[in-house]
């Protein structure tokens, strides 16, 4: 498990994406192939290889957890994966 201190430069951008797709809201869910196609568009370079080892990283550090639901396994933003991701897009703004 990571802290928000330890992230690297790539796991905080991916962390900004995720936010910016679940509209850094707590309640809102998706799947992670539609994260994952994001991810495709706004950083090409990361083959898929890293990014499941990126997002593997950020669900078990607590800043994404899943979301039960009856058809497919969704994930969705914890309070702490939140306060990140406003953090990210403060450092980012300047």
């Amino acid at each position: 498990m990571k802290t928000f201190e330890e992230l690297t430069d790539l796991e905080k951008s991916v962390l900004l994406i995720w936010g910016k797709e679940l509209n850094f809201s707590t309640t809102t869910h998706h799947q992670i192939e539609k994260i994952n196609k994001r991810i495709d568009a706004i950083l090409p370079e990361i083959i898929h290889k890293d990014k499941k080892r990126i997002n593997k990283t950020l669900i078990n550090s607590g800043f994404i957890v899943r979301h039960p639901t009856g058809r497919s396994r969704t994930y969705c933003l914890s309070p702490y994966g939140l306060r990140c991701c406003n953090i990210v897009k403060l450092e980012n703004d300047i």
